[in-house]
């Protein structure tokens, strides 16, 4: 098929007409905020991570929470969210399907052989680990099908930002209907390196198909987590690549280390400031080193 005819079926999807002329300028905005209101929810991100940090169990960040709940200009959204991740009956789940494969791939064992020691130490000092080809060609060109004709057949419905066609929650949509896309959450080593992390007992979120049309892939630095985490991680992400990511055509950015700093760069905020889509992240690799 012809490449322009190929990406003009995601047009509807991200809410555009053609690809702009000039692809060196960044369009995407991440959140339509203006200054003050992405400073607001900073702070609150702030008070989160610091509540969050106050204690290593949960017992000890309830009393931290409780204890900022009662303060006079206490936030409620602030204390609403993390009372969700509080709740006894919410925080810990039962065994579930992917605890059941870890244990069926041998993962229950924390030093299993399926990552290599590099990986695992790659996972420890970066934040992140390539795990190589993980599909055969075959597999991935019907990804490839599956997402296309589920953004022609959404359209417009799976808009999420403009210039993106997207996709929610794909593993659990009729288009996995054949197991296609199960991969992408239950592959021996991706679980591996979720085990490494996260230990055996964790919930399975969620997948979404993202694509960032020519000229919209110029996202900022963010991570997909609520507030800082100085301790043990509390998510994993896995980022799978079915088309070509290179340079040129915009690879995802990662600053390495930066998981070990206890800092998120909330939305566009960057210590109290508005950040340039093209700031330099290399301070939050120096806070990790000194942590």
């Amino acid at each position: 098929m012809d490449p322009n005819a190929q990406v003009a079926k995601y047009f509807p999807a991200a809410q555009i007409d053609e690809i702009p002329s000039d692809l060196s300028k960044p369009r995407h905005i991440h959140r339509q905020f203006d200054a003050d209101q992405l400073r607001a929810k900073h702070e609150r991100y702030l008070v989160m991570t610091e509540i969050w940090g106050a204690g290593n169990s949960d017992a000890e960040r309830r009393a931290a929470l409780d204890s900022y709940a009662a303060i006079t200009d206490a936030k409620q959204d602030v204390v609403d969210l993390l009372d969700l991740f509080l709740r006894k009956p919410l925080n810990r789940l039962p065994l579930s399907e992917i605890e059941f494969a870890m244990g069926e791939l041998g993962l229950a064992d924390a030093h299993n052989g399926v990552l290599s020691k590099a990986e695992k130490d790659a996972l420890d000092r970066d934040g992140y680990v390539n795990l190589g080809p993980l599909l055969s060609a075959e597999q991935v060109r019907a990804m490839r099908d599956r997402y296309d004709a589920a953004i022609e057949e959404e359209g417009a419905s799976a808009a999420h930002s403009k210039g993106i066609g997207r996709i929610e929650d794909t593993v659990v949509k009729p288009m996995n209907r054949d197991g296609l896309l199960d991969p992408i959450f239950m592959h021996p080593r991706l679980l591996a390196a979720v085990r490494h992390i996260l230990g055996v007992h964790l919930k399975y979120i969620g997948s979404n198909f993202h694509c960032p049309l020519p000229g919209y892939g110029h996202q900022g630095i963010h991570t997909d987590y609520m507030w800082g985490v100085r301790e043990e991680a509390e998510v994993v992400n896995a980022v799978w690549m079915i088309d070509d990511f290179t340079e040129d055509n915009g690879a995802t950015r990662v600053v390495p280390g930066s998981h070990r700093c206890g800092l998120l760069p909330i939305e566009d905020v960057v210590s109290g400031e508005i950040r340039d889509p093209n700031y330099d992240h290399t301070h939050l690799l120096a806070s990790a080193e000194r942590g």
